[in-house]
């Protein structure tokens, strides 16, 4: 298999796995607060929980803003972009070099467009990033190109030194996998999870994309840490020093969170946030363990 691109520090440090946060995520908290933290208390709350990194969507009339919050917090940034076409991903990998991003992620277009024009996207998008020293992910989402499995397989085989976001929480709705043995989850997203530099920690029933996992010793909790495990340890093969496999916990507000008929949740998203970054950690221990998948 093509060796796929890994996000590196430059360090000499051995492998190591990176628990970050996403911007999204903290909308609206603290939970069914009628005052939403600010930036700069958002930011706050991240670093002292101890997350290293923050995802951010950003347009050119908000980035200054976020980059000098997040210096000040002493966060590193990552991008997340949605290209359409080429030139998207050529000005967000622009972006990443004039606020020093860590690296960026795209969810490429939509389900309807072409095979061939996502291919040439990918492909020239990667390739331009890394001519410029940045390394760019391709996320697994719905309403995306990658919604699915048959088309991201296909993506895979067309380009095969992809990199791959892996949000599985949108394979496993779409899919309705329930995490029984019968289905072979892992066995069908094997590609996908080979492809794996970069992971968002959210968990799917199979029918919603986002619950609540109370302490993360159920079944369908463990069902995701078996997923995240056999693309840590895909990684771990190939990883040399400095290398940073990110792990960020996305547990999204309202509509990805459940609600009361009142428009209240009644999961707490930053509480349950430690509760996906102790399962990327129950995960990469889990990695570490065994070197076969």
């Amino acid at each position: 298999m093509t060796k796929i691109p890994h996000y590196n520090d430059g360090s000499d440090n051995p492998p190591r796995l990176r628990i970050q946060q996403s911007l999204w995520a903290l909308g609206r908290l603290p939970m069914n607060s009628k005052v939403e933290w600010t930036l700069t208390e958002k930011l706050a709350h991240v670093k002292e929980a101890g997350f290293e990194a923050v995802e951010c969507w950003l347009s050119d009339a908000t980035e200054m803003e976020h980059y000098e919050a997040l210096q000040a917090a002493g966060l590193n940034l990552v991008l997340g972009h949605r290209p359409y076409k080429l030139q998207d991903v050529k000005n967000e990998v622009d972006r990443a070099l004039r606020l020093n991003a860590d690296f960026l992620f795209m969810q490429p277009a939509d389900s309807f467009t072409p095979l061939e024009d996502v291919v040439t996207m990918v492909k020239e998008g990667m390739a331009y990033a890394s001519e410029h020293g940045k390394i760019c992910f391709v996320e697994t989402h719905r309403s995306n190109f990658t919604e699915n499995l048959p088309q991201t397989l296909q993506l895979i085989d067309a380009v095969p030194e992809i990199a791959i976001t892996a949000d599985l929480s949108h394979f496993v709705v779409v899919g309705e996998f329930y995490g029984w043995k019968e289905e072979r989850a892992v066995d069908r997203m094997l590609p996908v999870l080979e492809h794996t530099a970069h992971i968002h920690g959210r968990i799917s029933n199979g029918e919603a994309v986002q619950v609540d996992v109370a302490d993360g010793s159920g079944e369908t909790a463990q069902f995701f840490v078996g997923l995240w495990s056999t693309a840590m340890r895909a990684w771990q093969r190939t990883a040399v020093a400095g290398d940073i496999f990110p792990f960020t916990s996305e547990l999204g507000p309202p509509r990805y969170a459940i609600t009361l008929p009142d428009g209240s949740e009644f999961s707490d998203r930053w509480e349950q946030s430690f509760v996906i970054a102790s399962l990327a950690k129950q995960a990469w221990k889990l990695a570490s363990s065994d070197s076969t998948i």
